[in-house]
């Protein structure tokens, strides 16, 4: 399915480029979901969900650099599967706390902590995710670029057309509100 998508792509630069994506980083990105699903299917249809994402906006994966490609393919995996995973939970009741603790796990990765340490970590992501998803979607997507993507501030301004100083301004006053709605201000 995803082969098909990509032949579709006209561009010819875009369709090599997303080709060469998929054949090098697959088997990668298919080791790291199963880190965070249960079997081999749910792995490849998360994977297949994030390609199917990257081809709708191959203009900015192609903005990535080469160095941050992996880490960039890696967190899309890894946030792809928390969504699936929010979702899932908010529509499954009956998850028992010991499948619940064993995602926590996988999705932290910090076999170090404690696991009311984990717990509270899972619990502000969770809390995070969802003021993200209150706040406008500029204030999302810089917030995302900046601490997700580890983009630079020139960096998300050259993406968004704006200025180094515009982004930090943008940066604050999405810190802001993402603070007011933790708040319950909202």
């Amino acid at each position: 399915m995803i082969a098909m998508m990509i032949a579709a792509i006209e561009n010819d630069y875009q369709r090599e480029y997303m080709a060469e994506i998929y054949e090098r980083y697959y088997p990668s990105m298919l080791k790291k979901a199963k880190l965070y699903v249960q079997g081999e299917e749910e792995a490849e249809e998360l994977v297949q969900e994030v390609f199917m994402k990257l081809i709708e906006r191959v203009d900015s994966v192609m903005a990535v650099e080469r160095k941050k490609l992996a880490s960039y393919l890696f967190s899309a995996v890894k946030f792809s599967a928390f969504n699936q995973y929010r979702k899932q939970k908010t529509r499954s009741k009956y998850m028992t706390f010991a499948d619940s603790e064993q995602e926590d796990l996988e999705l932290l990765q910090d076999t170090n902590a404690l696991p009311e340490e984990l717990f509270i970590r899972k619990e502000a992501v969770e809390e995070l995710g969802a003021a993200l998803e209150k706040i406008p979607e500029k204030y999302k997507n810089v917030l995302e670029y900046k601490y997700i993507l580890g983009l630079s501030d020139g960096e998300i301004a050259e993406k968004l057309g704006g200025s180094e100083q515009s982004v930090r301004s943008c940066l604050t006053r999405a810190r802001r509100k993402a603070y007011s709605v933790l708040k319950g201000g909202e």
